[in-house]
């Protein structure tokens, strides 16, 4: 009997000065779409990463509505997240839940769009981004084009901050294009597909020569990309480039070098998966007390006909 009691005190006192289990982290991750092929590579990095950790990583799609990406923000806070993820659609509409969420204690890291009084910021510079674009396809417009050219740009309607990408694209085209003019007709907002096809169709009303069509993202450029070979133009005379190098935008570009027909001629990878990765790593660090940077930029690397073997 005595035994029998040691032996039950025993565990009692091995079970009292056991270790807690490590509760499990919740993050939430909402982008501007999953529209867009890029934030869905993001969040599967995030979901990633996030199973390696052990945390619990969900991923909820606003669908480029603005209401939408708010609900969610509100419904995180709520349930006590302990990390948000966010790709804002408006840095400003998002600022009074952001502040909410951290005065709750929640770590908030943005991607992509750079909103006050988050946590982090995880994300490639705008200038970069646009200027290796920019750069890129300058370089190949000097070697085959000839005197004025008619370019348009795209930016992000829904982040201003876009408009310093816009602008590094035409930056780095005027770089490197000398043999003439260089005629901006158009600074159009396009995010989504659909956004690229509707630009498309009036530019090529208004400039039936446009010659270099730029933009923030490979998924609208695509879109208008399509658009012009519907429409039946010279594609010897085009450029079409974007960001992101999702892998539609990849697979286009090397099936048309194979052919040596096609006008995608630039993309800029900006490793969209890995991003995702290094939101999870950083929000790590942020959670065990370790020193981090606050503002974590991620390179820019524009890919083109000449090395686009190199990606699988």
């Amino acid at each position: 009997m005595k035994k029998a009691i040691w032996i039950l005190l025993v565990a009692v006192l091995a079970l009292s000065y056991a270790p807690a289990q490590a509760k499990k982290i919740k993050a939430l991750y909402t982008p501007m779409t999953f529209g867009a092929p890029y934030f869905v590579q993001v969040g599967d990095g995030m979901k990633a990463r996030g199973k390696e950790l052990g945390w619990d990583v969900s991923v909820v799609d606003p669908k480029g509505d603005i209401a939408a990406q708010l609900a969610q923000l509100e419904t995180a806070v709520e349930q006590k997240y302990d990390v948000i993820f966010l790709s804002a659609l408006d840095s400003t509409a998002v600022k009074a839940i952001v502040k909410k969420a951290v005065d709750q204690g929640a770590i908030v890291i943005t991607e992509a769009t750079i909103v006050e009084g988050t946590s982090a910021h995880v994300g490639p510079g705008e200038d970069n981004m646009g200027r290796s674009l920019g750069e890129a396809m300058g370089k190949w417009a000097q070697a085959n084009l000839k005197g004025t050219i008619e370019v348009a740009t795209y930016h992000v309607t829904q982040d201003s901050h876009t408009l310093v990408r816009e602008q590094g694209m035409r930056s780095g085209l005027e770089t490197f294009y000398k043999n003439g003019k260089i005629d901006y007709v158009a600074s159009l907002g396009g995010l989504t597909p659909e956004d690229g096809m509707k630009n498309m169709e009036g530019i090529l009303q208004s400039h039936p020569n446009i010659n270099i069509v730029m933009g923030c993202n490979d998924d609208s450029i695509m879109a208008s990309y399509q658009a012009a070979k519907s429409a039946g133009v010279n594609l010897a005379k085009m450029g079409f480039g974007g960001v992101n190098a999702i892998p539609q935008a990849l697979d286009l570009m090397k099936k048309e070098k194979a052919s040596g027909k096609g006008a995608y001629r630039v993309t800029v990878d900006i490793i969209p998966f890995d991003t995702g990765k290094m939101c999870v790593d950083l929000a790590s660090k942020i959670l065990k007390k370790q020193a981090f940077d606050k503002l974590l930029v991620v390179p820019a690397k524009a890919v083109t006909w000449a090395n686009i073997d190199s990606y699988k």
